[in-house]
């Protein structure tokens, strides 16, 4: 079993992905095996028809030159990934695509929905991206990885160590199948258990994925953590940074409400702020 079938979504509207985010899932992608696309969507900006409106303030020339910046962002950012993943020996391709303003989740999943998993930086420079990463854990179908747009990913074929924040829910249930092809090419694989925080985990509640591991040839600690009152995203931050973890995996909660996911504690603090790269599935 491994991955064969990477997404890497790149945008260039309003706020374009920074080089580095790039270059670093370009890295991501290596360490996770097979062959990614990058997908930089170019945006297509409605007219106005408003003839006040262009007369006082040229709304539609102002359109025009936002869609030429965003056409070019595109291009500029299809060459840039070609290019680190030619200096690490990564098979890749990328595609410029144009899409509509406000329809770019739309896109994202169609793409995503065929692929073994998408990858997202996320970050204070492209805001939009948490938005799109939300909208792809929820809406795909498939996981997604999200990692820190400023984060940078050293050369190499695999992570180092990995953990599985463990809570017994078929959402995390759901997350380590769809991370096993990462988990068996990990150094090392560590469960998390966070006790104190949802009545329903307790200690010891890891013993039969512990089993489960060994059947796929993995070898897995269990570390249990009482949350001590703290929220859980900060347990797992803490947890995360204490340890030297590369790779997390967890299953992402939301409850629909309305025209929106109402985000767990959990999930919402990672889609803020990711510790690490964080696999994350629905």
């Amino acid at each position: 079993m491994a991955y064969r079938d990477l997404l890497f979504a790149v945008l260039t509207y309003p706020d374009a992905t920074p080089a580095a985010a790039i270059r670093a899932g370009a890295a991501l992608a290596r360490r996770l095996g097979g062959e990614v696309t990058a997908l930089a969507l170019a945006v297509d900006i409605p007219s106005l028809h408003n003839r006040l409106a262009n007369a006082l303030a040229g709304l539609d020339k102002l359109a025009e030159q936002e869609e030429a910046r965003s056409a070019a962002l595109a291009e500029q950012a299809a060459r840039c990934f070609t290019a680190a993943a030619a200096e690490t020996g990564l098979l890749a391709t990328a595609i410029v695509e144009r899409a509509p303003m406000h329809a770019e989740a739309e896109r994202i999943c169609a793409y995503a929905r065929t692929r073994d998993l998408t990858l997202f930086p996320l970050g204070p420079a492209v805001l939009e991206d948490r938005a799109l990463a939300e909208a792809a854990l929820f809406g795909s179908g498939r996981p997604i990885l999200v990692f820190p747009e400023s984060g940078c990913v050293g050369d190499g074929e695999a992570f180092g160590k990995a953990a599985i924040a463990w809570d017994g829910s078929p959402r995390a249930a759901r997350a380590v199948a769809d991370a096993l092809p990462a988990l068996k090419r990990c150094e090392e694989v560590r469960i998390l258990i966070v006790t104190g925080e949802k009545p329903t985990v307790a200690g010891g509640g890891a013993l039969d994925l512990v089993r489960h591991l060994k059947t796929h040839g993995i070898d897995a600690q269990v570390d249990e953590v009482a949350a001590g009152g703290e929220p859980i995203g900060r347990v797992i931050e803490t947890y995360v940074g204490e340890r030297w973890i590369e790779l997390l995996v967890m299953g992402g909660f939301g409850r629909p409400r309305a025209q929106e996911f109402v985000l767990g504690g959990a999930t919402a603090s990672v889609l803020e702020a990711p510790p690490c790269p964080v696999l994350l599935s629905h």
